[in-house]
């Protein structure tokens, strides 16, 4: 058996997957053909997908907006509207809160790192000064 830290996190990585469901429990034939036509209803008119979950304040206020960014912005606002209505009615969040959901998940994994490369040149430096006294002393 390999003792390597690799094959470790093989190891773990197979007995997770093992352990748990490797697609969610929502994902089936259905739901898929559900989304499609909520796609299909969101190219018609904007909000459809929360008109069809019956969500209809919320699908009327995104019709609403979608009619006026097509007026105002073109088809880039149509879209944009769209995408909000769309993962709003699949995911039950705002476009907004995946993009900021990943800005936050970038800038942590981004403080992570600017803190181990701190900790591994405090060390470095540590091992270096210690390592000084020696070289002098010989």
């Amino acid at each position: 058996m390999l003792s390597s830290p690799l094959a470790n996190l093989g190891e773990n990585l197979m007995t997770q997957t093992q352990n748990t469901d490797v697609q969610p429990a929502n994902v089936n034939p259905a739901n898929s053909l559900v989304n499609g036509a909520k796609l299909i209803g969101e190219a018609v008119l904007p909000g459809a997908s929360l008109l069809l979950d019956g969500k209809f304040i919320n699908g009327a206020t995104h019709s609403v907006a979608g009619l006026g960014a097509r007026a105002a912005l073109g088809p880039l606002g149509v879209a944009l509207i769209c995408a909000d209505s769309f993962s709003k009615s699949v995911t039950n969040k705002y476009l907004w809160d995946h993009m900021s959901d990943a800005y936050k998940f970038t800038t942590e994994k981004r403080a992570e790192a600017k803190a181990a490369k701190a900790k591994a040149k405090a060390e470095a430096q540590a091992t270096a000064s210690a390592e000084t006294p020696e070289t002098a002393a010989a």
